[in-house]
């Protein structure tokens, strides 16, 4: 999903809040009345069935406009969950190189946005080098995005890595196209 979109989709999610809160914000308040100098009692009047109606209708459109809002919120958070970028890897290194870094960034914003999600990135390297190499390789990466995160703002209590070395390819193929693929940082929200 490009950023514009997902800003746009933000951004309509922040207007339906806005105007409920709005409409909420603006039912009638009452102001102190100072009391009658005459201490006869005076029946309140009663609601006339028009009133009760229009009262009842009122506060269903405002659960309408609040529900619709939260359903918003709710397909915006699930757009920006699958915004979430791969972050590619050279061959045998952990350091973010220009695309990656702005990848990260990218996902950095979303995540620091959605200050309540749990994070995994999960390492992964291409099939040559040991198992062994592979997962230190693979965690290397891993930590090397978490470490991004973290001095992106980005809460570190959120973030977890795990590293899955060679054992989980994106691309079963034995060439260099399907080895760059395999060389990445993936970002999962839990």
């Amino acid at each position: 999903m490009k950023r514009n979109d997902l800003l746009r989709v933000l951004l309509l999610a922040g207007l339906l809040l806005m105007a409920v809160l709005v409409i909420a914000g603006c039912a009638k308040k009452t102001t102190p009345v100072p009391p009658p100098e005459v201490t006869t009692p005076v029946a309140a009047p009663e609601k006339t069935d028009d009133a009760a109606r229009l009262e009842a209708e009122r506060l269903a459109a405002l659960e309408r406009a609040r529900a619709d809002s939260l359903a918003a919120l709710a397909r915006a958070e699930q757009m920006a969950k699958g915004s979430m970028q791969v972050v590619y890897f050279d061959y045998d290194k952990s350091n973010l190189r220009p695309d990656a870094r702005e990848a990260a960034n990218m996902n950095a914003a979303v995540i620091q946005k959605y200050s309540n999600w749990n994070v995994r990135i999960e390492g992964n390297c291409d099939e040559r080098g040991t198992e062994e190499y592979n997962l230190s390789l693979g965690e290397r990466r891993a930590n090397t995005v978490r470490d991004f995160f973290v001095n992106f703002g980005v809460d570190a209590g959120h973030v977890t890595t795990v590293s899955y070395g060679e054992t989980r390819p994106a691309d079963p193929g034995h060439d260099e196209s399907a080895w760059a693929k395999n060389r990445r940082a993936e970002i999962v929200i839990q």
